[in-house]
């Protein structure tokens, strides 16, 4: 069996949890010296800098071209014999010895975004899927998600592959706690990832405003100014962002909350819920679309993005904590990158014979 990784999301994104899945999924064909070669971009991922690959298996392009690139087929002329083809992000190849797998994360695009950027998308997406031999989604909402925007597409191509979530984050003893740089002695909220606006950052700063026994640290790409504004005039001197920080540090900010705050309006998985589980951190997250496939009974799962319900429900993880602790733990145990790949390899195999 040959397989062929188009690495590109790595130049798309500095971090993500796209990223983390291309990752584990890579780190594990490796281990498994699984016959794989690679393509790839100039890259600033923090991810993929946790691994190496052999230079004799990359074929290296111009940053230069990646505009361009990301919306072409991949004629992988040095392919000569039959391969497997699995792109990071929505790309097919044109070789004939191809047997295409796409990994379809979410439908945001289709459903919060307008003009050039949805058209370009929703066009690089539908060439994909049609081009698929195997469409790989991250959960059963996600799936759903396809077969509504994609009816044509046969359900017995669809393999519904959930995400998992790192050992990198595990409870830390309370001597570990002890010595935690940049934790003071208030409580704080943990934000992580995207701020788009379907992600509803701007109510998490209203909440924090009403919460005034609360710190908010925000983890993710460098704030944009109109963020500054918003959370100078709301909760000034009651914020901290960090940027590029490793899955180490990551799991001491997890440790340290008081809980996890996921207020998005939509998830194609949720990543982040399954870390903050393992780690022993309670969440509270709005109940919509993969999120409660994700949280199972743990952690509190909001109706709406009212303020005053999530404060009801900081109310009940305060009360809860121990409880909601266990639960989380049981939880995240139903997921793994190992299980992950070892589907994923399944499918591989499936379409090599």
């Amino acid at each position: 069996m040959r397989v062929h990784y188009d690495n590109i999301v790595f130049s798309l994104q500095k971090a993500g949890g796209i990223s983390t899945y291309w990752s584990e999924l890579i780190t594990r064909l490796l281990r498994d010296e699984i016959d794989v070669s690679f393509d790839e971009f100039n890259h600033q991922n923090i991810v993929r800098s946790s691994f190496t690959i052999k230079a004799d298996d990359i074929t290296f392009s111009n940053n230069r071209t990646l505009l361009f690139e990301r919306f072409k087929a991949m004629p992988l002329k040095n392919q000569n014999v039959p391969f497997v083809f699995h792109s990071s992000y929505h790309r097919i190849t044109n070789n004939p010895n191809a047997s295409q797998v796409t990994t379809v994360h979410d439908f945001v695009h289709e459903k919060f975004y307008k003009g050039i950027r949805r058209g370009l998308h929703l066009m690089q997406k539908k060439k994909v899927l049609k081009a698929a031999d195997y469409v790989i989604t991250v959960s059963e909402n996600t799936k759903k998600d396809l077969l509504q925007f994609h009816p044509s597409i046969p359900e017995d191509r669809i393999k519904v592959i959930y995400n998992g979530v790192s050992t990198d984050f595990y409870p830390l003893t309370e001597q570990d706690k002890q010595y935690l740089p940049e934790t003071g002695s208030r409580p704080y909220l943990l934000y992580i990832g995207s701020r788009e606006h379907y992600k509803n950052f701007e109510f998490t700063i209203r909440l924090l405003r009403e919460c005034p026994d609360f710190d908010l640290y925000i983890v993710g790409s460098p704030l944009l100014k109109k963020e500054i504004n918003q959370l100078v005039q709301n909760i000034q001197g009651r914020w901290k962002h960090f940027n590029h920080i490793t899955n180490f540090r990551l799991n001491q900010l997890y440790n340290m909350a008081f809980a996890l705050i996921y207020p998005s309006n939509y998830e194609g998985f949720g990543i982040p819920l399954l870390e903050a589980m393992k780690a022993g951190t309670p969440f509270l997250a709005l109940r919509n679309s993969s999120i409660p496939e994700v949280a199972g009974d743990a952690g509190v799962l909001v109706e709406a993005a009212e303020v005053g319900l999530f404060k009801d429900a900081l109310n009940y993880i305060s009360d809860n904590s121990a409880t909601l602790k266990e639960k989380g733990f049981a939880q995240a145990d139903k997921f793994s990158w190992e299980n992950c790949y070892q589907q994923t390899l399944s499918v591989y195999k499936e379409l090599s014979l």
